[in-house]
């Protein structure tokens, strides 16, 4: 008796590797062709377009970035800055308005300002790149739904 438990054990385990084999054969031959073509799609429609991009769009890089900087530099005054930033916050969110036409992108700048350590976070930069690069991605159309729909290559909804 002890001898049949030992080969019921056996063939459980030849079974199990079996099935593996057979399941990681299917998954190579039928999934990983449908996932390589997902990828390329993804990529191709997020790949940026640089040359696509005008004079004012490059200037509206150069400021957000010296903004960014500019948010950043509170920073340097250890435990001060912190308290510096409550009056940016303000001025951060206006801007962001002002730049990107989103209230939701001017709530997150509002937010990321005021909470402590959390300067480092390049706000203006990241908005201009959804705004710019990757305009018709599913956050930029929450965030961004103006800029999404002006950049995306769909026509609008309602349009022909």
């Amino acid at each position: 008796d002890l001898l049949g438990s030992d080969h019921t054990f056996l063939e459980g385990v030849m079974f199990a590797i079996a099935g593996r084999i057979v399941i990681n054969e299917v998954r190579r031959r039928v999934e990983k062709p449908v996932m390589d073509e997902v990828g390329r799609r993804v990529a191709t429609a997020l790949k940026p377009k640089p040359k696509d991009l005008d004079a004012e769009a490059w200037a509206k890089l150069a400021a957000c970035v010296a903004l960014d900087l500019a948010g950043d530099a509170s920073e340097l005054i250890p435990f001060l800055g912190e308290f510096a930033d409550i009056g940016f916050a303000p001025v951060e969110a206006g801007l962001l308005r002002a730049f990107f036409k989103s209230n939701a992108v001017a709530a997150f700048g509002f937010v990321e300002e005021i909470l402590p350590f959390t300067d480092l976070i390049p706000t203006f930069t990241l908005s201009w790149c959804l705004t710019y690069l990757w305009p018709t991605t599913p956050l930029a159309a929450q965030l961004l739904p103006e800029a999404s729909a002006a950049r995306t290559v769909l026509p609008p909804r309602g349009g022909s």
